[in-house]
């Protein structure tokens, strides 16, 4: 695939260096959630632009600030192309203004391999990961990612993925779930759907949450990678789950007649 450029710099966040760091460490230090690096395996985070859901992120990104990890696993669900299984990057690296990061190959080839990976064409213009890696770089560093995108509704399948990935990632690796909540409805339903869908996050129940998803009573664009996370986090012994921050667009907008949903969620250990 070569080097990744910036598909949305300038769209979905700042292109410019200087503007960007500020950007994201405001959103940073702004959030009110003390850091807990060594205690979070998964995190679930949105992906709009920094306008809208920056605030929530920072709050996800805060929590996991100061982590070390060898490598982190980026899960998303592409927005424009539909996949059967997975898209996984296995080499080279992503670059945001800030800088670049490099792919982990050994671990995406193995992944690759594992899930079954289809044509990476999917992440060329995908910015579910893309908007991650700013506050990633800020809050751990430019450490090592392995990219997979998503295409198919969330199912078992996508559980069993998520286990997979437990078995092969390290002990202190961090798994990032991209995903926004309800799209376009008032602000009162979208708080309705929103409270149902990361209360059955929360319950820590894979096939429920793909069942609600199905049957339209949950809602979220990047199911199939939040169950993913949910089974990684499983399987890694996490069980304390908290909602961080929740929000919709209607906060930044000020429009509450069409919004869009916005939650962090962090998946710990107890130590």
């Amino acid at each position: 695939m070569g080097t990744r450029k910036p598909a949305v710099a300038g769209q979905f966040y700042p292109a410019s260096k200087k503007e960007l760091e500020q950007t994201v460490q405001w959103r940073l230090d702004e959030a009110h959630v003390d850091p807990a690096p060594e205690k979070v395996v998964a995190v679930i985070v949105p992906h709009a632009g920094y306008t809208y859901s920056g605030a929530t992120a920072g709050f996800a990104y805060a929590r996991v600030r100061g982590k070390k990890p060898k490598r982190i696993a980026l899960l998303g669900c592409s927005h424009r192309y539909p996949i059967d299984t997975a898209s996984v990057i296995d080499s080279d690296c992503f670059e945001i203004p800030l800088g670049r990061f490099p792919v982990d190959e050994a671990l995406g080839k193995t992944l690759a391999r594992e899930l079954g990976s289809e044509s990476t064409l999917p992440h060329l213009y995908e910015h579910s990961l893309e908007v991650q890696l700013p506050f990633l770089w800020l809050a751990i560093g430019p450490v090592p990612i392995v990219p997979i995108l998503f295409g198919s509704p969330a199912s078992e399948w996508h559980e069993r993925a998520g286990e997979k990935l437990a078995r092969l990632l390290d002990e202190d690796d961090l798994v990032v779930a991209s995903t926004d909540l309800s799209h376009y409805l008032d602000d009162s339903a979208a708080h309705q759907i929103d409270k149902r869908t990361l209360d059955t996050v929360l319950a820590k129940n894979c096939a429920a949450l793909c069942e609600g998803l199905a049957r339209g009573q949950c809602s979220m664009c990047g199911g199939a990678a939040v169950v993913a996370a949910m089974s990684f986090a499983r399987a890694r012994g996490a069980l304390t789950w908290s909602l961080l921050d929740y929000r919709t667009s209607a906060a930044a907008s000020g429009d509450h007649d069409r919004v869009v949903g916005y939650g962090a969620v962090s998946m710990e250990r107890e130590s």
